[in-house]
This record gives C-alpha cells, sequence and structure tokens, in this order.
C-alpha cells in the first residue's frame, strides 16, 4: 500500500503543478487589451455601416480576427503547455515482470527519479524563467503586427487621398489640352504649344491610374493586415490626421513611467535563464539518483546512482559557464543596439515632423497666395487661362507633396512608438515617398 498511496501523492502533486493561468502576454506594452482574442469563438470586431475605419479600429479588427494572430496565441498556448509538463514533478514507473526461472515469479516495481525530485524547486523557477520569455517574445510579435497595421492605414489613407487630388491634376491638364486643341483649330494656337499642353494632359491621366493602382494596392495591404476578407466593407478617413501641434521631446521620449525595451527585457530574461540553467548543471553534473521498490516473491529497494567518473562532471559545468557568459554579453549587446536604434529612430521622427510643418505652415499657405496673385492677374488679363490653369495643377502638385510629408511622419511615428516598445522597424519606411510624386513634380514644370 505505500507505494500505491506515494504514486497516488505524487500524481496529486503533478495535477497542482499543472500550466499556470499568468496571461500570455505583457499588457503594459501593448495598446489595447488582447485576451481572449486567440479563441476560436471570440467575437469579430465589426464597424457599424457608415462608420469611418480609424487607425485605432483597424488594430482592434487586426487583433480580434486575423488568423496568424490567432495562431501566435495557439502556439503560445501550446508552448506554455509543455513547458510547464517539463517542469512538473517526475512521474513515477511502474514496472511488470512475469517470468519463469525455474518457477514462475511476478515482481511489481515503482521506480522514481529521486534526483529529479529534489531539483525540482529549482527547475519550477526555470520553468518561470522560460515563460517570462515567452510571454515577451509574444508581446513583441504583437507589437510587430500592430505597427504593421498601423503603416497600412496610414498608406491607404494617404494614397486615396493622392488619387483624389491627381483625378483633379487630370481634370485640369486635360481641360487645357482640349481648350489648346480647340484654339489650335481656329489658328490661335501653334502646334508646338498645343503638343506641349496634349502631353501634360497625357502624363497627368498616366500618373492618375498609378494612384489609382496605388489606392487598390495599400487598401487591398490594409485588409490583409487587419485580417479581413474581400467581401469587408470598409470606409477610410478622407484625409490624414493634422499633425500634432509638438513633437515628442526628449524627456518624454526618456520618462521613467516607460517600461523598458521589450529586446532588452528579452535579454535579460535569457541570461537569468542561463544562471538557472547553470546551478542546474552543477547539481547534476556531481550524480544522478534513481530509487526502485520492489515487490514479489521478495521484496526491496535498490539506488541507481550515476557517477560521472570520467571528468567529474568538469566539462558540463564549463558548457554551462561558458552559456551564462554568452548570455551576458549578447545582453549587453542588445542594450547597446537599442539606445543606438532609438537615436536614429528618434531623429528620422523629428526629421518628418519639421518636413510637414513646413509644408503646413510655409508652404501652403505661400502656394496659395500664389495662386490668389495669379487669379487675380488672369482677371486683370495679364495672364492666359493657359497659365492659369498651369497654376492651379502647380497647387494640386503642392497640396500632394504636403500629404507625402504628412504620411512619412505618421510612418515615423509609429516606427518611434514600435521602437520605444523594442521592435524597431526599418527607418527607410518612415521617408519613402509616395509612389508618382516626382514625376507629377516633374510634369508640372
Amino acid at each position: 500500500m505505500k507505494p500505491m498511496l506515494l504514486t497516488g501523492c505524487l500524481l496529486l502533486l503533478s495535477g497542482c503543478a499543472g500550466i499556470s493561468s499568468a496571461p500570455l502576454t505583457d499588457a503594459a506594452y501593448l495598446p489595447v487589451s488582447v485576451q481572449n482574442h486567440a479563441t476560436g469563438t471570440s467575437s469579430r470586431f465589426q464597424i457599424p455601416a457608415g462608420q469611418v475605419l480609424q487607425q485605432s479600429d483597424a488594430v482592434q479588427m487586426a487583433l480580434h480576427q486575423h488568423p496568424a494572430i490567432r495562431a501566435l496565441f495557439a502556439d503560445a498556448e501550446s508552448g506554455a503547455a509543455l513547458r510547464a509538463r517539463a517542469a512538473a514533478l517526475p512521474v513515477p514507473v511502474f514496472g511488470f515482470e512475469r517470468v519463469h526461472a525455474p518457477e514462475l515469479e511476478i515482481v511489481r516495481s515503482l521506480s522514481l527519479g529521486f534526483w529529479e525530485l529534489l531539483l525540482w524547486p529549482q527547475r519550477r523557477q526555470q520553468e518561470q524563467a522560460l515563460q517570462s520569455q515567452a510571454r515577451l517574445q509574444l508581446t513583441s510579435e504583437l507589437v510587430q503586427k500592430i505597427a504593421a497595421v498601423r503603416m497600412a492605414w496610414v498608406d491607404a489613407v494617404a494614397a486615396q487621398e493622392q488619387w483624389r487630388y491627381a483625378i483633379q491634376v487630370e481634370q485640369a491638364a486635360a481641360a487645357a489640352g482640349e481648350l489648346a486643341e480647340a484654339m489650335k483649330a481656329r489658328g490661335n494656337l501653334n502646334a508646338l504649344k498645343t503638343l506641349r499642353h496634349q502631353q501634360t494632359a497625357a502624363e497627368a491621366r498616366l500618373l492618375r491610374t498609378q494612384a489609382e493602382l496605388r489606392a487598390l494596392a495599400t487598401r487591398e495591404a490594409l485588409l490583409q493586415a487587419i485580417g479581413a476578407d474581400a467581401d469587408t466593407r470598409i470606409q477610410l478617413p478622407d484625409r490624414l490626421p493634422d499633425l500634432p501641434q509638438q513633437a515628442i521631446s526628449t524627456d518624454q521620449l526618456q520618462s521613467n513611467e516607460r517600461p523598458q525595451r521589450l529586446d532588452v527585457r528579452l535579454a535579460q530574461e535569457r541570461w537569468q535563464a542561463a544562471r538557472l540553467q547553470a546551478g542546474l548543471s552543477r547539481v547534476e553534473s556531481i550524480a544522478d539518483i534513481g530509487l526502485q521498490a520492489k515487490r514479489g516473491s521478495s521484496q526491496g529497494w535498490e539506488v541507481d546512482i550515476a557517477l560521472p567518473l570520467w571528468d567529474g562532471g568538469a566539462l558540463q559545468r564549463k558548457a554551462a559557464q561558458a552559456s551564462v557568459e554568452a548570455a551576458r554579453q549578447q545582453a549587453m549587446a542588445v542594450t547597446l543596439q537599442a539606445a543606438s536604434e532609438q537615436r536614429v529612430t528618434y531623429a528620422a521622427y523629428l526629421q518628418s515632423y519639421d518636413a510637414a510643418r513646413q509644408h503646413r505652415d510655409v508652404l501652403i499657405p505661400a502656394r496659395r497666395k500664389i495662386s490668389d496673385e495669379m487669379l487675380l492677374r488672369y482677371n486683370a488679363m495679364q495672364i492666359s487661362v493657359f497659365e492659369l490653369l498651369a497654376d492651379a495643377r502647380e497647387q494640386r502638385m503642392a497640396v500632394t507633396a504636403a500629404i507625402d510629408a504628412l504620411a512619412a511622419f505618421w510612418r515615423a511615428d509609429a516606427a518611434l512608438q514600435s521602437s520605444l516598445t523594442g521592435v524597431p522597424l526599418q527607418a527607410a519606411q518612415t521617408i519613402r515617398p509616395l509612389a508618382g510624386t516626382s514625376t507629377a513634380s516633374e510634369a508640372s514644370h
């Protein structure tokens, strides 16, 4: 009965040492709650008909319904269960022997890894460290998904606005071309100027088709980022959000309330896990003890002890210590790299903010004043209608450049927010121009 009672107690303790109920992510790094989004029964995030899809709504839709994000949670739950199982109490092994030697003999045995039982608290600590690593890793992947959704939303809204202005540019160029053709037919315009106006109209038409394709492509990219199918109908805002009154300051960037970067914390957690593993290796390298109780025609018990006679466990201890040192150096390298990446990302953020503010406060107002002056000159019959149409086309090109600058700022803002949490994006993503901008500027001259 004693072996049976021992088995029952161990099974009960093993059940108590099951999967932890700790959350799979670290909420301090996430802008929204993501609990229970991994289950297949979670409700879909629906946007009411006619409501504009804001950036926060797009993030919520992705977290609720994107299959890739649900797969991340499912994999995280599977990994958590396997890690908890590996760190559970050692399982007793029941043996049954039926031999003829020369009489029939039945032997029942119950064995247990005694060394594993003694080291179980240390293994539980190591399992908790590994679970913390997995939680930070999942949070990092979610932050990256959220940043991708934000980028896709900015691209889609900016491309839609670019398309709308490209249509206006095409209309102005087409009107100039039609007028030039009519004046040529009456002998009031030579062939060279007529061809130039027709070429400008053709280039504007080409830019409009490019802007239309980009608007379609970025809209599909947004649908893919939020995990929506082709039947999903979304209504995007007419324009990007306004530029903030002030950029993020250095003091806000270095605020103590902001949690430590994910990549730095993850490297430190790996260092801690390596130290725990080294402690286990030092003990396990000495010996391994197993207990076995037998009962048959005779009963008793036996002890199995593995002795590291060849090297005394020195090689195992040396390897564990080297792993600790490697993890420590890696944590230091990640800390240095994180500081450098944050400086670069913040510099790109400030540059894009200054560029967008320059367009908003200087270039666009100046362009409007020029247009007003051109209209006054036209009313005074000092310039022709062609010059007025060309000025209108250039004004819309200036607005297009301002949209580019504003979109670049919001990309830089998303990259900065992602970098502050420890998932840096490529700085080039924050300063790339929208397709067709430079060509459009050249076509206006």
